[in-house]
């Protein structure tokens, strides 16, 4: 009696073992709030099965996303869709700002990485009239 329970006992946790190792590149991918751990999480869950779908769902959710100051914003490899999501700007109406407050906006936009220096010199000049 005692040996069967042990034997279950040791099927049991043998068992919940594999499943923790099944689900590590989802656990991965959400502790690392990587934009893509729904498609990681899916992808572990439905080929996770196969060592391959297992290694891509983790290789994928250990990669590197996008890191500040860098110039690439990590989406062009195809392998983080949502990081290039368009996001809201809201448009102001030049002449209800000053001209202060309107180079201002436009360093922050250069800053932010939204414009380009060329597109700022150009903006800068047409503002200031010069």
């Amino acid at each position: 009696m005692i040996r069967s329970d042990m034997g279950f006992l040791f099927v049991a946790v043998f068992y919940l073992g594999l499943a923790i190792i099944y689900v590590i590149p989802s656990i991965v991918a959400f502790r690392r709030n990587h934009p893509n751990r729904w498609i990681i999480a899916v992808i572990n869950m439905a080929f996770g099965g196969t060592i391959i779908g297992w290694g891509v769902a983790l290789v994928w959710a250990l990669r590197a996303v996008h890191r500040p100051g860098s110039t690439d914003s990590g989406g062009e490899s195809g392998l983080n869709i949502f990081v290039n999501d368009t996001k809201k700007v809201q448009i102001v109406d030049p002449s209800s700002a000053s001209t202060a407050q309107e180079l201002e906006r436009l360093h922050d936009l250069l800053t932010r990485g939204v414009i380009s220096q060329t597109e700022f010199d150009g903006l800068k000049t047409k503002l200031i009239g010069v």
